[in-house]
């Protein structure tokens, strides 16, 4: 149904129309329901969600999640690196231009709640058999404005609002995760260089023995087997070494990449691990909700996946809008610009749909499905940070329990071949059996570096899984 006005006695008529229809407007608008909070989603996405721990079955050191917790590390070197990777890493800031795109797209969906203003013109030319021709034209400005009466153009616009603020959650989380992840590669760096040390020591000690070894074959004191098996160990030693080589330049590769930079290999490291940060608070379970960006991202999904549900079955209703248009026309161009006549209209549209073969009603079905899509996807994530969050809490401790046995297993090979060495000088013991025990010692300070960065590793995955920020 069209109502239009276009003589000015009819003003009385128009501002009554629009004054009744602003008024329905403004009172009797449908009020957008809420979409569920973080702990209404658990409790709906998750059948056992009262199952939840109060605590983490992990032992944990109680308080508050720690909100910057690469200064818990006390290594300033690496904070400069990560300033460097947030500032320079590629697709960070490919993310970071998502979530402008989102913006801009909530900021659309909700100038549809605004009055649309357009200008139109046209011009025509008429050319009759046997006369004169002449010319028509117009110039007109046309306000629009659809009254939002059932809340269909206000749902498009919390939709569009949820959905940038789970870009910008996942923003957030890929810039957790760029820095965890460049946390570990700056200290598998520094532990493929300490692992390149041991390997050249160990190319050293297998040298010496050859040496030894060949000494000995050509007094007659050993066979050629064990030559042989000299110069086997010492050739793997130098594969060992490549090997190692190798990895400590793609470690500082790895680490140029993640700043932007070309991989050259040439960066600058940190040659030795700090200490072992003391153990960190984990807060409790049901806080993981609202703190880890990837779950408020989910949770931001569900409720974008909720506002088109409700503008889906608000798509079904009739529509009002009103419409004004004024301007002036003219059968000759000069006349239009300068002195033609002048009109004005206004009006309102009303429009229902009544048939569309089932469309808007199985539209509200693919909203709704995807709702409940989005919901359960929030309860696996939810139960997958879980997952994280203890598995690193347990490994942690089976970590430090660890390190203990590999120290305590350095110390005794030390110890060993102190004593050795001093059976050496005493002329008790050859030289062989002291290059073994030093290769030994040499092995066991390997393992000891590995479970170190292990455990670095591993704190970093716990503050990962918790969600703290790195600032």
């Amino acid at each position: 149904m069209n109502i239009f006005i276009s003589r000015p006695r009819a003003l009385c008529s128009v501002i009554a129309f629009s004054s009744a229809v602003i008024l329905i407007s403004t009172s009797g608008c449908v009020t957008l329901p809420k979409a569920p909070s973080g702990q209404q989603l658990l409790s709906a996405s998750l059948p056992n969600a009262d199952q939840v721990r109060e605590q983490w079955a992990s032992r944990s050191k109680k308080g508050d999640v720690d909100s910057a917790w690469i200064r818990s590390f006390r290594d300033p070197a690496l904070e400069s690196y990560i300033g460097e990777v947030v500032a320079g890493n590629i697709e960070l800031d490919a993310a970071l231009h998502s979530v402008e795109a989102a913006a801009a797209s909530a900021r659309q969906a909700g100038a549809m709640l605004r009055p649309q203003l357009n200008a139109a013109g046209s011009s025509s030319h008429l050319k009759r058999s046997g006369g004169n021709g002449s010319d028509s034209s117009e110039l007109s400005a046309q306000l629009s404005w659809e009254l939002d009466l059932w809340g269909r153009v206000r749902a498009s616009r919390a939709a569009a609002g949820a959905n940038y603020q789970a870009t910008e959650a996942d923003y957030q989380n890929a810039r957790l995760s760029l820095a965890a992840m460049a946390a570990k590669a700056w200290y598998l760096a520094t532990e493929t260089y300490q692992q390149l040390e041991f390997a050249r020591e160990i190319v050293g000690i297998q040298q010496k023995r050859l040496d030894l070894v060949t000494i000995k074959f050509e007094e007659g004191e050993l066979s050629p087997k064990e030559k042989h098996l000299a110069g086997a160990d010492l050739n793997a030693a130098r594969d060992r070494l490549q090997q190692v080589s190798l990895a400590h330049r793609n470690a500082l590769r790895t680490l140029e990449v993640l700043a932007g930079k070309y991989p050259a290999a040439k960066h600058q490291i940190a040659r030795r691990y700090v200490p072992i940060p003391p153990a960190v608070p984990a807060g409790v379970p049901s806080a993981l909700i609202e703190r880890r960006p990837d779950l408020r991202a989910a949770g931001e999904q569900v409720a974008a996946a909720f506002n088109l549900v409700t503008e889906a079955k608000a798509a079904r209703l009739p529509r009002i809008s009103l419409t004004a248009a004024a301007g002036r026309s003219s059968s000759d161009l000069l006349d239009l610009l300068d002195q033609g006549p002048g009109f004005w209209a206004a009006g309102g549209n009303f429009m229902a749909p009544i048939y569309q073969g089932g469309a808007l009603k199985e539209q509200v079905a693919v909203r709704t499905a995807q709702q409940k899509s989005a919901l359960a996807l929030f309860g696996q994530k939810s139960l997958n940070a879980f997952t994280e969050v203890e598995t690193a809490l347990d490994g942690e401790a089976i970590l430090v329990k660890r390190e203990g046995y590999l120290k305590g297993a350095l110390d005794d090979n030390q110890e060993a071949l102190n004593v050795a060495q001093k059976q050496f000088d005493a002329g008790k013991l050859d030289l062989l059996s002291v290059l073994q025990m030093q290769e030994r010692v040499i092995s066991s300070k390997i393992a000891w570096i590995n479970i170190r960065n292990t455990r670095l590793a591993q704190r970093i995955e716990l503050h990962l899984a918790l969600g703290g920020s790195f600032e």
